[in-house]
């Protein structure tokens, strides 16, 4: 036997997914990312406001 077997260049791996859950996720951290923009930008109005009437 060959002691110096070559390694194919490429391994494929074959992964059972249930993209039901996984688009589940992507959705639930879509929500949240939307939610700390949305408080973000409220911050930032309530602090331009301020710097203007001052």
């Amino acid at each position: 036997m060959n002691s110096k077997q070559q390694k194919p260049d490429k391994a494929y791996i074959w992964v059972n997914i249930d993209f039901d859950k996984v688009k589940h996720r992507i959705d639930a951290v879509t929500c949240q990312i939307e939610r700390v923009i949305q408080k973000h930008q409220i911050s930032n109005q309530t602090v331009n406001l301020g710097r203007k009437n001052n």
